[in-house]
């Protein structure tokens, strides 16, 4: 790589990483700024990131449903049931403003709900227990069939060709929705869950025999979320809350200031620290390392991840990693040079070489143990698995890719002062002696 050719590669490095940093905390003290005469209005890339209940206050319930009447809790009707429920709680609390609200499933029939910023939690509480309630209405607003005492079931199906949900009615079911649908051919009978429409399907025909099918070209999520939704409203699932909790928004803006302190704390001793033991080899990684930090920003911000006190967690963890990567490599540098007496450059080329193998078992295995704990753990360890995962793959890319530009962006300028990269710690003499 000639000068010139290096002084515009690290030029545009530079521009790039001090123009997405510049975009990253509200320089103007507001959460966005309006984007020059437009109607549009640019966010700042922090205070698009979600935070946790832990960090931004709020509250937290964990509620035991109520699977008596499928006698089993891990039966196929009872699981339909819970997803169905937690599908209609997350509609639920959208609808009423709750835009951050997190359900989620704990074991056989637990489900655990998180709201961060609330303040009514008395009246939140109230809203959650209630069963969801699923009616079928004609055009004037009259109820024609009741989910819990009409409907079997709603499942994905395919259908002449394409996806579609099927309602199969029970026997009082079949009669009334035969004669809603015989006296509303061409119109429309719409779906109601907790009085919100859901879809109005049209009718075509009398249906007679219990079978419905609602067609709409959906693909197979789009019905199978559809089917969940109506599945939920057809069960009598009733929330009792066994666990409750109120977090104080100034205890999570506590716990974020002193984890984005203990960020930063770290990251400056590790630039320090990397400097003072592999000079310019270090003072690379260092410039990788702040780059590695902005993409990650990025990433928690793009992958809209829900940063929590683990997540942050695994945040710093991941900088630990990002630069063990660089210790790998730089170590194998050091003994390319001191036990072969080859050149800085082939050296440094030998020790990418060599540590590639040790760092990519290393990083596979970590995201291999992050999906385990993504699939298996419970919600604080997931947190800590997501930002972890994220950290580990953004690592490897600016160890194994940006780390090496740099340096051999350093070695356009100068591949023959040892010095400058801490590798004269042995003379030619000494070594030639031995």
């Amino acid at each position: 790589m000639s000068k010139r050719k290096a002084t515009i590669i690290l030029s545009i490095i530079i521009v790039l990483l001090v123009t997405t940093a510049l975009f990253i905390f509200p320089l103007n003290g507001e959460e966005s700024f309006q984007i020059g005469k437009s109607n549009w209005d640019f966010f700042w890339v922090a205070g698009t990131i979600k935070l946790g209940l832990d960090l931004k206050g709020g509250m937290y319930a964990v509620y035991e449903a109520d699977l008596s009447e499928f006698g089993s809790a891990t039966s196929g009707a009872a699981n339909r049931a819970m997803d169905g429920t937690i599908k209609n709680l997350e509609n639920l609390l959208f609808s009423k403003g709750y835009r951050e609200a997190v359900v989620t499933r704990q074991g056989a029939n637990g489900i655990r709900v998180e709201v961060p910023d609330v303040s009514d939690t008395a009246q939140l509480m109230a809203l959650l227990g209630e069963p969801a309630k699923l009616e079928f209405k004609d055009s004037s607003g009259n109820v024609l069939v009741e989910g819990t005492k009409h409907l079997d079931s709603a499942e994905a199906t395919y259908y002449q060709g394409q996806y579609a949900v099927s309602l199969k009615f029970n026997s009082s079911g079949t009669r009334a929705f035969a004669e809603a649908t015989a006296n509303n051919i061409g119109n429309t009978i719409s779906i109601y869950i907790n009085d919100r429409l859901v879809i109005s399907p049209t009718v075509n025909s009398a249906i007679t025999d219990g079978n419905a099918v609602i067609t709409g070209n959906y693909t197979y999520e789009q019905a199978n979320e559809l089917a969940i939704q109506i599945s939920a409203g057809s069960f009598d699932v009733s929330l009792t809350p066994k666990e409750t909790r109120t977090i104080s928004p100034t205890l999570g803006q506590d716990a974020l200031k002193y984890g984005i302190i203990a960020g930063l704390v770290g990251l400056i001793v590790v630039v320090l620290i990397m400097f003072l033991v592999y000079k310019g080899l270090g003072l690379a990684a260092s410039l990788a390392l702040i780059i590695y930090t902005t993409m990650f920003i990025y990433a928690l911000a793009l992958f809209d991840v829900q940063l929590s006190l683990p997540g942050i967690a695994g945040v710093i963890l991941s900088i630990g990693m990002a630069t063990d990567a660089n210790i790998v490599i730089f170590e194998r540098i050091k003994d390319e040079r001191w036990n072969t007496g080859r050149g800085i450059r082939p050296s440094i080329k030998g020790g990418f070489k060599k540590a590639m193998v040790a760092i990519i078992d290393s990083n596979i295995t970590t995201i291999l143990a992050t999906i385990v704990m993504l699939l298996l753990g419970s919600i604080a360890l997931r947190s800590f698995a997501i930002t972890l995962l994220i950290g580990v793959v953004i690592s490897m890319f600016t160890a194994i890719f940006v780390t090496r530009l740099l340096i051999n962006i350093a070695l356009a300028y100068n591949d023959v002062n040892e010095r400058i990269y801490g590798l004269a710690i042995r003379s030619e003499e000494a070594f030639e002696n031995e």
